[in-house]
């Protein structure tokens, strides 16, 4: 995408942003620095005790900071691969494209979300022996291995296919007056019917964390569009009818008793388990935190640091900043943290000038990235691979700069 679209970077009015996205690569890069013994031992002596405790220190000489170089170099990997996705996506929404794009999305979440509920409801053969599934226990939701996965790529999807709807109907208005016959036509009820689909997918996975993205979001997109509405008229009156009819025939999919029983659990089970993991994290915290332990290094670190019982392993640490602190100290912390800075006021900023019917998907593409937000304060989904591409094109679709 970035050799065919070859997108403009650090220029106004993204320079903060880009900046920002290019420091926190870089600073992958630098803990795959190898460095002198004695640099190592002053900027991270935890690094150098780890290995040390591993067994993992051979003849003496120059290191990085990371103590899992291969785990590092492939976060590396994956962060330039989303921010190159980024700054392309935004190249070529600059030219057009983000109805195309919704619509793309529309239909994958049209296509995804009934085979997910099929294969994790039930045997299905071809499926199965595809996926080398061989028990209906621990069931994938289509390609998503857990609920939660599967609910934070319906977070983002849900509110941009439904903004894209508003700006239908809003543009069918300004054509001339609100007229029912020519804004509910085809499209714009196979549009609903995705949106139908993946409401019912999401309460469907009775993901707790999913439902709390998505209820942030949604409380999102309403304040966004809140003056908007008053504008359209009666078009207003039928964008809310039309998304509150089909957030209502999405709960033909929920299963009622066993949502029921996993929210009263959330401050049992779910609230406890995490806040085990987030004390056996901390010391990793402080033990790293200048330098971090190395992006990508969470689980090899936690050998060492788990003190819990040893019947099973953390792997990560249910809390996507939690483990950015860990992995990266404020090394890495500070340009993350100027990263969601400068993509929050260059949002706010394309939201006040926007006054097409392209605000409602601005405001789908915000409210997307917000509830993808709040779900990773207790679960890791940005890092699975097909939920941050999707968050970098809602990004880029949040942030584009059209040509005028």
């Amino acid at each position: 995408m970035t050799v065919i679209v070859r997108p403009a970077v650090w220029r106004p009015p993204f320079r903060l942003l880009d900046t920002a996205l290019t420091l926190s690569a870089l600073v992958i890069a630098v803990q795959l620095a190898p460095l002198a013994p004695s640099v190592r031992q002053a900027l991270s002596p935890a690094a150098v005790a780890f290995d040390r405790e591993m067994a993992f220190g051979g003849a003496p000489g120059p290191a990085p900071l990371t103590v899992h170089p291969v785990g590092t170099a492939l976060a590396l990997m994956a962060v330039s691969a989303c921010v190159l996705t980024f700054w392309s996506a935004r190249g070529a929404f600059a030219q057009g494209g983000v109805r195309t794009t919704v619509r793309s999305i529309a239909w994958l979440g049209l296509i995804l979300t009934p085979i997910a509920i099929v294969q994790h409801a039930a045997a299905v053969p071809m499926l199965d022996q595809f996926w080398a599934l061989n028990s209906l226990r621990g069931r994938p939701y289509g390609p998503f291995v857990n609920r939660n996965d599967f609910a934070g790529w319906l977070i983002m999807a849900i509110p941009l296919v439904a903004g894209y709807l508003f700006a239908r109907v809003e543009s069918r208005s300004d054509a001339g007056g609100f007229d029912v016959e020519s804004a509910i036509d085809d499209r714009f009820l196979w549009l609903a019917g995705s949106l139908v689909f993946m409401a019912g997918g999401l309460l469907f996975s009775t993901s707790r964390s999913g439902l709390m993205g998505a209820l942030a979001g949604l409380i999102v997109f309403a304040w966004i569009g809140r003056r908007r509405l008053r504008r359209t008229g009666r078009g207003g009156w039928w964008m809310l009818a039309a998304l509150a009819a089909a957030l209502l025939l999405a709960t033909v999919f929920a299963n009622f008793d066993v949502l029921t029983l996993r929210l009263a659990g959330a401050t049992g089970e779910g609230l406890a388990g995490r806040l085990s993991i987030w004390r056996e994290t901390w010391p990793v915290v402080r033990a790293f935190w200048p330098v971090g332990s190395g992006a990508g290094s969470f689980e090899r670190v936690m050998i060492a640091y788990q003190q819990r019982s040893r019947l099973f392993h953390i792997v990560h640490a249910d809390d996507e900043y939690l483990q950015i602190l860990a992995e990266g100290g404020l090394l890495l912390g500070l340009p993350v943290a100027l990263t969601l800075v400068a993509g929050v006021l260059t949002a706010a900023r394309q939201l006040r000038r926007d006054h097409t019917a392209i605000l409602w998907i601005r405001a789908g593409a915000v409210a997307g990235m917000v509830g993808l937000a709040v779900q990773n304060l207790v679960e890791m989904t940005l890092r699975l691979p097909a939920t941050a591409v999707l968050f970098a094109v809602l990004t880029a679709i949040a942030v584009h700069e059209p040509n005028r």
